[in-house]
């Protein structure tokens, strides 16, 4: 798992775990680990060097429900964890463990779905990238602009060195690469004349004075 995908998968955990925090009235139930072994979980014993002693709560579907108990005053520390994502924990109570230990198998799922949903998504991007950097080796192979490439999430920013300094950006995103890479050579070349007709949207800046531009002769 990379590391962009796990950082959302973190924020979805963080954003069910709000709700259930915000959701769930405050109550001054004491811990019934009967009740708790009834609802398919085992308790371990844990120690955490911030959150202080408590209780690992986790069933049989790598969901873990924790409750520790902070400072002086024993202060009820709740947070949850799927498959080793975890949420950020928050002062709670009893009750609002006993409501994360309902919900955490449904948030599982989502969080599942969600990551096959992301893994998918991510070799699609991969392919679509290593196209793209091979479509652009190929026009301009025999022309004359000098260019580097600057990836982001969705997309591929190619930037071609013009006269006078200046430097053309455009946006080449994975989802509509095979429409943009065979008019890109031309928009480049009209706007260049001074006539932009093309479809795609450029951005002028000066030119980036330590970047490794790509040129036709380059290996």
């Amino acid at each position: 798992m990379n590391f962009e995908i796990k950082i959302k998968l973190e924020k979805f955990l963080y954003s069910k775990f709000r709700t259930i925090y915000y959701e769930t009235l405050r109550d001054k139930s004491k811990l019934d680990l009967d009740y708790i072994k009834c609802k398919g979980f085992e308790k371990l014993d844990v120690q955490h060097c911030l959150w202080g002693n408590g209780y690992d709560f986790f069933n049989n579907n790598a969901c873990h429900c924790f409750l520790h108990f902070r400072g002086k005053n024993k202060q009820k520390h709740v947070s949850i964890m799927v498959d080793g994502i975890a949420s950020y924990g928050w002062y709670g109570s009893v009750g609002m463990l006993y409501r994360c230990m309902d919900e955490i198998d449904g948030i599982a799922n989502e969080l599942r779905e969600l990551r096959n949903n992301l893994e998918k998504q991510e070799k699609i991007d991969v392919i679509a990238k290593n196209s793209i950097k091979t479509w652009l080796k190929s026009i301009f192979q025999n022309q004359p602009y000098s260019y580097y490439t600057t990836e982001s999430e969705n997309k591929i920013t190619l930037s071609i060195k013009l006269k006078h300094r200046t430097q053309l950006d455009i946006p080449i995103y994975y989802k509509r690469f095979q429409k943009i890479m065979p008019e890109l050579l031309n928009t480049i070349q009209q706007f260049e004349e001074g006539v932009n007709k093309g479809k795609i949207k450029v951005l002028i800046t000066n030119t980036g004075l330590h970047q490794e531009w790509e040129t036709s002769k380059s290996k």
